[in-house]
C-alpha cells in the first residue's frame, strides 16, 4: 500500500508532539506543515524534512497530502475540517473535535459527503490498563456497575491562560477545565460506563481571571441506572493523578494517572485476564511512559485504517459523545437545572 502523506496544521506544543509521534511511523510521512507564524512553522517543518506553508489552503492544494492532522485551537476545527474534506483529505483532529455540537456535526457531515474519514485523538484509550478496565467491566468482573467517577485535580497558572490568547475562552477553547484538561477522563468514563441520560452541575472560575470555568462538579445518571461524579479543576495547588473509579456489585476498579496508568482491581474470586495475548504484546506496561507514546499508538492505528480503507479508531460520531456530555454539564451549571440527553445540536458552551 502507498505511504500516506500527512499535512500538519499548527506548530504549537501539540503540533510538535504530533510531529514527533509521526516520525518514523510505518506507512506515513509528514510532508507539510501549515502555520501562519513563519518562524515556528519553518522550524518545525525543517526539523522533520517537511515543507512549510503559511496558509492552510496551500497545504490542502498539495497532491502529496492525503490526510491532515489539526493541532489548532478547538474553535477552528470545524472550518478547517470542512476545508480539508472539500479538498479530498482525511481529517485527524485533536480533542475536542469542536466547541459546539453544530460544529461537530458539520465536520462529520462534510467528511461523510466527501467520502473521507474523520478521526479524533483520544490517546488514553490506547493504554493497556484503560483497555483492561473497559474489558473488565464488559466481562462483568465487577458485577453490575453502580458508581462511575472521574476526577481531574490540576494546577494551572494565570500565565498559562494568558499564553496564546485562546485558552479559557468560549470561542476558541470551548470552555475551561472540563473541555480542555478533563475531556480525556470524561471520554474514558463514558467509554467504560456507557451513555449518560441526565446531569446536574455547578461550575465557575474560582482562582483565574478567565471567561470560562476553572472548576466544575457534576452529578450523573447513566442509562444503565448507575450514578457518578465528574470533577475537574485547574485551581488546586499542584497536579494530582487523574483518577477513574468504577464500583460494582461484585468488585471495584481504580485507574490512576492515565499517561502512566495504574489499574487496581478488587474482584473477589475473579482473576481472568481480559486482554488477548496480541493486545498484551502491542500494549506495553505504561509505567513512566513518555507523553506522546499513546499518541503514536493511536496515530499508527489511524494510519493503518486509512491505508486499508477502514474506519479509523475514535471516529467523529464516537468523539461527539464526550463533547455532548461536557456541553450538557455547562448547560446544567448555567441554568441551575439538570440537563437531559440527547442535547439539541444548537447547544453551545457559552449559551
Amino acid at each position: 500500500m502507498p505511504e500516506l502523506g500527512i499535512g500538519l496544521v499548527g506548530a504549537g506544543t501539540i503540533g510538535k508532539l504530533h510531529a514527533r509521534a509521526l516520525a518514523g511511523l510505518d506507512g506515513a510521512r509528514l510532508v507539510a506543515v501549515a502555520e501562519p507564524r513563519e518562524e515556528a512553522g519553518r522550524a518545525l517543518a525543517g526539523e522533520h524534512g517537511a515543507a512549510w506553508h503559511a496558509r492552510l489552503e496551500d497545504l490542502l492544494a498539495r497532491p502529496d497530502v492525503d490526510a491532515v492532522v489539526l493541532c489548532t485551537p478547538s474553535g477552528l476545527h470545524p472550518e478547517q475540517a470542512v476545508a480539508a474534506a472539500a479538498a479530498g483529505k482525511h481529517v485527524v483532529t485533536e480533542k475536542p473535535m469542536a466547541t459546539t455540537l453544530a460544529g461537530a456535526d458539520r465536520m462529520i457531515r462534510a467528511c461523510d459527503e466527501a467520502g473521507v474519514r474523520l478521526a479524533v485523538i483520544f490517546q488514553y484509550r490506547f493504554n493497556r490498563d484503560a483497555l483492561r478496565l473497559k474489558r473488565a467491566v464488559e466481562a462483568g468482573l465487577l458485577g453490575r456497575p453502580i458508581v462511575g467517577n472521574a476526577f481531574v485535580h490540576w494546577h494551572r497558572t494565570q500565565a498559562y491562560y494568558e499564553s496564546g490568547g485562546w485558552r479559557g475562552t468560549w470561542a476558541l477553547d470551548g470552555g475551561g477545565a472540563l473541555i480542555n484538561q478533563s475531556i480525556h477522563a470524561i471520554d474514558l468514563l463514558r467509554w467504560v460506563m456507557g451513555p449518560v441520560t441526565e446531569v446536574a452541575a455547578v461550575a465557575g472560575a474560582l482562582t483565574h481571571a478567565i471567561e470560562t470555568e476553572d472548576t466544575a462538579t457534576a452529578a450523573l445518571r447513566f442509562a444503565s441506572g448507575a450514578q457518578g461524579v465528574i470533577q475537574g479543576t485547574t485551581s488546586i495547588h499542584e497536579d494530582r493523578p487523574v483518577r477513574l473509579e468504577i464500583h460494582g456489585t461484585e468488585g471495584s476498579a481504580i485507574l490512576e494517572a492515565m499517561a502512566s496508568a495504574r489499574l487496581t482491581l478488587w474482584r473477589p474470586n475473579r482473576d481472568a485476564e481480559v486482554l488477548s495475548a496480541a493486545e498484551l504484546t502491542a500494549l506495553p506496561e505504561a509505567a513512566d511512559e513518555p507523553f506522546g507514546t499513546a499518541h503514536r499508538r493511536q496515530l499508527a492505528a489511524i494510519v493503518a485504517a486509512l491505508r486499508e480503507g477502514r474506519e479509523p479508531p475514535v471516529p467523529g460520531a464516537e468523539a461527539r459523545h464526550p463533547l455532548e456530555l461536557i456541553l450538557g454539564i455547562y448547560r446544567a451549571a448555567r441554568q441551575g437545572t439538570p440537563a437531559t440527553f440527547p442535547l439539541g445540536p444548537e447547544v453551545a458552551a457559552a449559551d
